[in-house]
């Protein structure tokens, strides 16, 4: 999990150092570094991050939406988000 977040923060300070950590928010960068096991779709077999999970289209804008912003206020942990 640590090494994908280092992954993204080595080729982003490549880059533009300076621009790219005031936007990774601490809720999102966990979001970014947690991964789950899916068993349907496109993702059947791999490990996919929660972020990238929320944003495929087997989860609804509006439920996305809603999600993001519960979890954003700390109205839902990451557990339960999973």
């Amino acid at each position: 999990i640590t090494a994908k977040g280092s992954d993204k923060d080595t080729v982003t300070a490549a880059g533009q150092e300076g621009d790219n950590p005031p936007k990774a928010e601490p809720w999102e960068s966990a979001l970014k570094t947690t991964v789950v096991d899916v068993e349907v779709g496109e993702f059947q077999g791999h490990k996919v991050s929660l972020w990238d999970l929320l944003h495929s289209q087997y989860i609804p804008e509006e439920n996305r939406k809603e999600l993001l912003e519960l979890y954003q206020a700390g109205e839902l942990t990451l557990e339960q988000v999973k």
